[in-house]
């Protein structure tokens, strides 16, 4: 996450019960001002290479796609 360009936070701990109790998962605050200049940049790069999609995309997945996502998020709390 990246606040005013100047504020950075970093890490890898997400807020899901296996993260929270289970996973050993840290983050890290910088106040930076060239830290957060070239951390926003890059998060822009990477959003102008991104692309859109939309439910009608997703709906037109063939069936063992859907069925593998399915299958999934069954098991994601245990992932």
């Amino acid at each position: 996450m990246v606040v005013d360009r100047a504020w950075t936070l970093r890490g890898s701990a997400n807020w899901d019960t296996r993260s929270l109790r289970l996973n050993f998962e840290l983050n890290v605050e910088c106040y930076s001002a060239e830290l957060g200049r070239r951390a926003d940049e890059h998060l822009l790069e990477r959003r102008a290479g991104a692309r859109r999609i939309s439910s009608a995309d997703l709906e037109s997945r063939p069936l063992p796609v859907k069925l593998r996502d399915g299958a999934a998020r069954l098991f994601a709390p245990y992932l």
